[in-house]
C-alpha cells in the first residue's frame, strides 16, 4: 500500500513515466541482455552468457515482460540524469566561473562599469552612431 503511495506522489511523477511502451520495455530487455553479457566478459564468467540467451528470448517474443523493470529503469535514469547534470554544472561554475570572477575582482577588471553605474545616476551605456552597410550583415565579426 505503501508504495502505490509513493509512486503516485507528484514529486515521482515527473521521474517515472505514466505509460510504458512495448518499444520501451524492448529497449529496457535490450539493456538488461547488454548487462548481462558485459558482466560476463568482465568477470569471465559463463553463467551471465546462459542467463543472457533466455531473457534474450523473452524479450524477443513478449517485450512487455519487462514493463516493471522498464518502469524503474526509465525513472531511475530520468532521475539520474536530472540529479547528474545539476552536480556537473555546479562543478563547473565553482572550478571556472567562481575563480575567474575572483581573479578579475582581484586585478580591478569592471567590464560592465558597475563602479561608474553606482556613482550618479547618469547611464554608463555608451552611444554609438553608426550606419551599418551590406559588409556589416555579410561579415558580422
Amino acid at each position: 500500500m505503501k508504495i502505490i503511495f509513493i509512486m503516485n506522489s507528484k514529486k515521482t511523477e515527473k521521474y517515472f513515466p505514466k505509460t510504458i511502451s512495448k518499444k520501451q520495455s524492448s529497449d529496457t530487455g535490450m539493456a538488461v541482455v547488454l548487462i548481462l553479457l558485459l558482466i560476463g566478459f568482465f568477470t569471465n564468467s559463463d553463467i551471465y552468457f546462459k542467463i543472457a540467451i533466455p531473457v534474450l528470448i523473452i524479450n524477443m517474443i513478449f517485450p512487455s515482460f519487462y514493463y516493471l523493470f522498464a518502469f524503474v529503469w526509465l525513472g531511475f535514469s530520468t532521475l539520474l540524469g536530472t540529479l547528474v547534470s545539476k552536480i556537473i554544472l555546479s562543478i563547473v561554475y565553482i572550478v571556472l566561473v567562481v575563480p575567474t570572477g575572483f581573479f578579475r575582482r582581484l586585478l580591478g577588471k569592471d567590464t560592465l562599469q558597475l563602479k561608474e553605474f553606482k556613482k550618479n545616476r547618469n547611464s554608463v551605456m555608451k552611444t554609438r552612431n553608426y550606419s551599418f552597410s551590406s559588409r556589416d550583415i555579410e561579415k558580422p565579426f
